[in-house]
């Protein structure tokens, strides 16, 4: 008789409680799986990280799964109440991507070739003041080009080069899910300079307008799924840009300052101007104000050394 009720009674079932929390905080975590290892009997945390689960017998493995944070397996031998801590997952090949499709797959199973650039990398070791120009040679395969050496001069951002003959060839941007518009703003150069074609406009876009130390990471999606995903308009590329979100804690406050200095390379000088060669070029009534200048002030100022600082009038 007991060896028969003995084999009985381990085999018997029971219920398991608990909660589960973050490792780091110890915040509750809903939506963890619970789940009696082998087997397919399970439960899901509740939004305060609680759980109950009848365990059909003992001894049994509890498998506790959740997005981002690392799998914990626990021997359980015999009805229990349980509080599990999660740690989040530090492994790159285990985190998880969400896509456009709000699908999530993990990076060693995608199809897209991604690349990101953190906050640190962004801002860490450049003076660049937007983000197309920050972003410069610090992701393989992106071919960014100034359209000008000019102050303020656009950027153009190609991913998977020339894909439209007159359509855009900019990719899609998208910040915090949010498509941003990048169609290339026309500066209205060429209407000062008279030029015609549509190429010298010196055009931006607005990429631009965001501010590098706002960014928290970017992700670069070059693969041609990525089409697939955003549809027509990631034919050439996707970009998305996650900005920064305020965290718990104590307050931090950086401060940082670019110092420099300007210094013209080449003067045009100015012409060794006298009353008889102000007479030979604009005439009689010229040479009369130079003179009368002259006599006033003793010399002439040269206006490119006042423009640049080198002097004060």
């Amino acid at each position: 008789m007991i060896f028969l009720t003995v084999p009985l009674l381990l085999a018997a079932q029971g219920t398991v409680t608990g909660k589960v929390a973050e490792g780091s905080a110890g915040l509750p975590l809903p939506g963890v799986n619970v789940v009696v290892k082998g087997t397919t009997t399970g439960a899901i945390t509740d939004i305060d990280g609680d759980f109950e689960l009848l365990v059909p017998s003992f001894p049994s493995t509890l498998v506790f799964s959740s997005l981002g944070y690392a799998t914990t397996e626990i021997n359980l031998t015999g009805p229990t109440v349980l509080s599990v801590n999660m740690e989040e997952s530090a492994t790159g090949l285990e985190e998880v991507i969400v896509t456009g499709l709000a699908s999530s797959v993990k990076r060693q199973n995608l199809a897209n070739a991604v690349s990101t650039v953190s906050a640190a990398e962004l801002v860490g070791t450049t003076s660049q003041s937007t983000v197309d120009g920050a972003l410069y040679g610090k992701i393989p395969g992106v071919n960014i080009t100034a359209t000008s050496g000019a102050p303020g001069g656009g950027f153009a951002l190609r991913l998977r080069g020339i894909s439209s003959i007159n359509g855009n060839n900019q990719p899609l941007i998208i910040v915090d899910g949010v498509y941003y518009n990048n169609v290339e703003i026309p500066s209205g150069l060429r209407f000062a300079s008279g030029a015609n074609r549509g190429n010298e406009e010196n055009s931006s876009n607005r990429l631009a307008d965001l501010d590098p130390n706002d960014i928290q990471n970017i992700e670069v999606l070059k693969g041609s799924s990525a089409a697939a995903i955003y549809g027509q308009r990631g034919n050439a590329g996707v970009v998305l840009i996650t900005t920064k979100r305020g965290q718990t804690g104590k307050t931090k406050i950086s401060f940082s300052q670019d110092l420099g200095t300007n210094k013209i390379a080449k003067r045009l000088g100015m012409r060794p101007w006298t009353a008889a060669s102000v007479e030979s070029a604009f005439g009689a009534a010229e040479r009369a104000k130079y003179e009368a200048t002259m006599a006033e002030n003793g010399k002439l100022y040269d206006f490119e050394d006042i423009i640049y600082g080198i002097l004060v009038p």
